[in-house]
């Protein structure tokens, strides 16, 4: 048995071309926003005098002239700014602190606790015991310096301490 067709399936489905070509309106007005502000950077850059010894030049291709470019950037700066676009800035600052832990608290504490979770400026650290618990919130104040010195200011604001079994490492023979 076939259906008979009725007035509204001989409508197109708007999921088809009509979509496509407002998407391709959508990043058309995109493109032209994006190459707007360009030539309004462009623009304020300008500087029509000779360049001086602190202008950063290359020559022209098409001309015998140079043109102006900008200072360049330190690489660290560079790495800096793309790990924050892509959001792994802090992956990156707990995979430090894991690295450095023992560094941070000290052979003797690193023996028996671990760091767990870095997210939200929230250190969460796994202690084997509660008198491990209890040794460190006596160094906690020394911990969060040295915390900031490994990890950079402002990183870590607060520190959670959890009891349970050390999970990260090989437990040496007692």
């Amino acid at each position: 048995m076939s259906r008979q067709r009725g007035p509204r399936d001989a409508r197109p489905d708007p999921r088809r071309a009509g979509q496509l070509d407002r998407d391709e309106a959508v990043y058309a007005r995109k493109r032209a926003a994006q190459a707007r502000q360009r030539a309004k950077r462009d623009r304020a850059d300008y500087d029509p005098g000779p360049p001086s010894d602190d202008d950063w030049t290359v020559p022209d291709e098409d001309t015998d002239g140079v043109h102006r470019i900008s200072r360049p950037t330190p690489i660290g700066d560079s790495v800096d700014a793309f790990l924050r676009r892509r959001g792994w800035s802090e992956r990156l600052r707990a995979a430090t602190a894991w690295h450095r832990w023992a560094d941070m608290v000290g052979e003797d504490l690193a023996q028996h606790c671990e760091p767990v979770r870095l997210a939200g400026g929230t250190l969460v650290v796994r202690t084997e015991s509660q008198v491990w618990a209890t040794q460190l919130r006596y160094v906690l104040p020394q911990l969060r310096a040295k915390v900031e010195d490994v990890l950079g200011p402002g990183t870590v604001r607060d520190v959670r301490l959890v009891v349970g079994p050390l999970e990260g490492r090989e437990h040496p023979e007692r």
